[in-house]
């Protein structure tokens, strides 16, 4: 449900909160330097519209990736009080020993359900193996029954993962299909990859990649694992964003352009047959006059080409004004 949010609220909030940064944001320069107020749909009133749009989509990024994080949860971790990068023995005896105390059922009946939970926390995290498992691959990992080391536990949890990235690529090929989300098509499916490649170096690997060590200075109580998944939430509201974004900085004709650009020139055409008809009559009835046949010619040259160049000019006018006209009422729609 909350995925289903987050794709809503990204549909519709970002225009909505932009038109109010707007708003709000002309309201103060009206008071503080009114000559600053840009008039409506000018360059720079659209411009602060694209800024403000802008604005709200990052703000809007970051809020996602801080819920993204917040959706984890607590892990097994900050549940007995310890950090990934390191902690003793002694420190998670200590820990374990004061939590199994307070929440005993004997002492506080209700919370048996908690009890339990923090006895699998320090089943995993005082066994080596189950700990190396839970850091690559989290908790669904260890709910393999005949799995007995390490590679069983990470080998079950492969196709788990594999289906995770197969529903991205058959996401984007959807988007695809219907010319939705065209911006950063290419680099979607690198990311995907590049994820996929990093998971299977934090599940086969002894260290912590990099990116992850670097990733977690700013969250430092999550795992390897965890920290895919933030990113990966990452992945999935950037190309949202730059799909967001882009528009307002490359504009896309509507589709009707061409429709309009076959109706105006379908017209010109019925024009110019008309006219070079009229240059044609014009030009007989010159000749008739008596006056030289070369001459008159020439005169039905001219004309002709006076009829072109004119039905020309009028058609390139009427399609510059017609596509301006589209194209404002596209941007103030959005």
């Amino acid at each position: 449900m909350g995925d289903l949010f987050g794709v809503v609220g990204w549909l519709f909030l970002p225009k909505f909160a932009s038109d109010c940064v707007l708003q709000g944001t002309h309201w103060v320069l009206a008071r503080v330097a009114p000559s600053k107020v840009p008039a409506l749909n000018s360059a720079t009133y659209n411009l602060h519209r694209r800024l403000s749009y802008v604005f709200v989509i990052v703000l809007y990024l970051v809020y996602t990736m801080y819920n993204a994080e917040k959706d984890l949860g607590t892990n097994l971790y900050q549940l007995l009080g310890v950090s990934p990068s390191g902690y003793s023995s002694t420190e998670l005896k200590r820990n374990f020993r004061h939590l199994t105390l307070a929440l005993h059922p004997d002492k506080n009946p209700g919370n048996e359900q908690q009890f339990i939970h923090v006895q699998e926390a320090y089943k995993v995290l005082s066994t080596p193996t189950l700990q190396f498992v839970y850091d690559r691959a989290g908790i669904n990992a260890l709910r393999c029954q005949s799995c007995k080391t390490a590679t069983d536990y990470l080998l079950a949890a492969v196709p788990g993962r594999l289906g995770v990235y197969v529903a991205f690529i058959l996401g984007n090929v959807v988007l695809q299909v219907f010319r939705f989300g065209v911006n950063g098509v290419y680099w979607r499916y690198v990311a995907i990859g590049a994820f996929a490649v990093l998971e299977l170096m934090i599940m086969t690997g002894k260290t912590t990649p990099a990116l992850l060590g670097a990733m977690q200075f700013v969250v430092p109580h999550r795992t390897g694992f965890e920290i895919a998944q933030i990113l990966q939430q990452a992945m999935v509201c950037f190309f949202i964003a730059l799909n967001q974004i882009g528009p307002q900085f490359v504009p896309q004709d509507n589709v009707s352009t061409l429709a309009m650009a076959r109706e105006l020139l379908g017209t010109t055409q019925s024009t110019n047959a008309e006219m070079h008809a009229k240059s044609r009559r014009i030009a007989n009835m010159f000749t008739n006059t008596g006056h030289h046949s070369k001459l008159a010619g020439e005169l039905e040259k001219e004309m002709l080409l006076c009829s072109t160049l004119g039905s020309s000019s009028q058609f390139h006018r009427s399609y510059t004004e017609r596509l301006n006209a589209e194209r404002t009422q596209v941007a103030l729609e959005k």
